[in-house]
């Protein structure tokens, strides 16, 4: 039987949530209650060899003025096609999946007017989609270590980030360890209102906090001042693989300079001692002012692929949309 790519029935996300777990670029972000929970339609594609689901791949996608779009859900730092793991030769396992990035790639050329999506940490074959005409951006997360020691991740900060810690310690800056969403996103909300910005996202990060917390996969640390009230909050989500930074904020009107960095902290030590998972992803930023507040945090530079693509008719639209802004 010839191989062959086609959307999964309900009934199979049993089985693709399964690949998820065994896959080295799956994430819970792959998985069918994420998708269910973001409140968009999607679709989980699956590349079957002798009817044996080996890769997949799920995108939402709606219909704008006719044309078909592709993409990954809001609050979704990755999606991308994963594969089952196979006791291959290295050989023959990346010619087998340079095969069915191939086909993903056309395939989802010919299903959407246009495409994009970001791979999970790991994976780095993006040459299929360059040979599409697929468009590759380069992003970048900072990955800490859990299989370390707490004093190497400790001795591997930046000074001035131990400094903020001990700081907020002296302070008698507390961390409550919560599952107060409510609360934590009043806080994400009054960040977002301070830099100009809307937190659109508002109805999935709750629908997703619903899902997580049925699953025992989130928890928000709260650094409170020494009247119990929340400064800053940082809340993580988890899988099998590793923990997630997934949401954070502060109130400005009682600030401090290191109850952010405390919370994140004791967040860290929470993923390696409470979860034992092997790795805390801060899910990266390309904005300065967050890369430089992660990155002090010492963890390894790991780079993220995006590929985009859309057909010769949206390229021409968008031409004429900014020559119209250009030149009114």
């Amino acid at each position: 039987m010839p191989d062959e790519i086609r959307p999964l029935k309900e009934s199979e996300f049993i089985v693709w949530d399964a690949l998820v777990d065994n896959s080295a670029y799956g994430t819970l972000f792959h998985k069918s209650s994420w998708l269910k929970a973001c409140g968009r339609r999607f679709t989980i594609y699956g590349y079957f060899k002798n009817k044996d689901l080996l890769a997949g791949v799920p995108l939402v996608y709606r219909t704008i003025l006719g044309f078909k779009r592709a993409s990954q859900p809001a609050l979704t730092p990755y999606s991308g096609i994963i594969f089952r793991k196979q006791d291959l030769k290295y050989v023959k396992r990346i010619s087998r999946e340079k095969d069915v990035l191939c086909s993903f790639a056309k395939r989802l050329k010919n299903e959407y007017h246009s495409c994009t999506f970001r791979f999970a940490p790991g994976a780095i074959d993006l040459q299929p989609f360059i040979w599409e005409g697929y468009y590759i951006v380069v992003s970048y997360t900072y990955m800490i270590n859990l299989n370390n020691s707490l004093a190497d991740i400790w001795s591997s900060m930046e000074d001035t980030r131990r400094n903020d810690i001990r700081k907020a310690e002296k302070d008698g800056i507390m961390i409550d360890i919560s599952d107060n969403f409510e609360q934590a996103f009043c806080l994400v909300e009054k960040t977002y209102t301070r830099q100009k910005r809307k937190a659109t996202f508002k109805s999935s990060a709750f629908n997703y906090y619903d899902v997580l917390k049925k699953k025992n996969q989130c928890k928000c640390f709260f650094a409170k001042d020494i009247n119990h009230e929340p400064i800053a909050v940082v809340f993580i989500i988890w899988d099998n693989k590793r923990c997630y930074y997934l949401l954070g904020g502060y109130d400005s009107d009682k600030s401090h300079h290191g109850a952010s960095a405390l919370a994140m902290w004791e967040a860290m030590k929470f993923a390696k001692i409470e979860l034992g998972v092997s790795e805390f992803d801060f899910e990266g930023s390309m904005v300065r002012p967050i890369e430089r507040f992660f990155r002090k945090f010492g963890g390894e530079q790991i780079p993220l692929y995006s590929v985009s693509w859309e057909n010769s008719i949206i390229k021409n639209l968008r031409k004429i949309y900014h020559n119209y802004l250009r030149y009114r």
